[in-house]
């Protein structure tokens, strides 16, 4: 089985490739984000540096739409794929996000709070570092003409994703209940701590969907 005619397939899941590279790198920089926010230290550099790989996945996001744009022949609905893409950019949009956040004032002055919020922040990486060897399993795939085998290590890296999704879960309701708990004294900064905790939750989420949608694609 070929999802692609070979005339347009290997640029495209190269350009593919390329995007979740960029995307797993946004969040890099993201966590970069939160450790500098946590330890209290500049981050105006690091919010810089995410926008600008996020740009950098955009512009690839783009590409990929433009490469699928007309009477390309696809083996499968180019909706489909396109759905995938659009999916997996959701994952640096999210990053982003949790820039921007850290962006509006100071993180709620409490240490364990941080360090939890750090703890968080490392799970969320993990679960995107996951789902980016995951994609990049695909070329695999394809290469074998869907090789049972392969499908199954490319299964094998989707449930880990999940399971790394359900780790960070876990450290978002600790998270959230410790500042929900303590943050009495300063409420305005432990909500923005909570604002931050919910969507350091919703990159890991966008990873979950983003690898789920492809189970589809080693089902058949």
């Amino acid at each position: 089985m070929k999802l692609f005619e070979s005339r347009i397939g290997p640029s495209v899941f190269k350009s593919y490739y390329k995007h979740a590279e960029r995307v797993f790198e946004t969040v890099e920089r993201m966590n970069d984000c939160v450790k500098a926010a946590c330890e209290g230290t500049n981050i105006k550099e690091h919010i810089k540096a995410t926008s600008k790989s996020e740009l950098k996945a955009d512009k690839i996001k783009n590409k990929i739409r433009d490469m699928l744009r007309g009477s390309v022949r696809l083996a499968v609905d180019k909706s489909v794929f396109l759905e995938l893409v659009s999916r997996q950019d959701r994952i640096a949009d999210y990053a982003e996000n949790v820039a921007e956040i850290l962006s509006f004032r100071e993180l709620y002055d409490n240490t364990k709070a941080r360090s939890l919020v750090l703890d968080l922040a490392e799970s969320v990486t993990a679960t995107v570092e996951e789902y980016q060897k995951t994609v990049g399993r695909f070329e695999f795939l394809l290469e074998s003409a869907f090789a049972n085998r392969e499908k199954d290590i490319m299964h094998e890296h989707i449930v880990r994703v999940n399971e790394l999704e359900h780790s960070a879960d876990k450290a978002e309701a600790k998270a959230a209940a410790y500042v929900f708990t303590n943050g009495d004294d300063q409420p305005l900064a432990a909500a923005h701590m909570y604002r931050l905790i919910q969507r350091l939750d919703d990159v890991a989420n966008a990873a979950e969907t983003a690898a789920n949608s492809l189970l589809p694609m080693i089902s058949k």
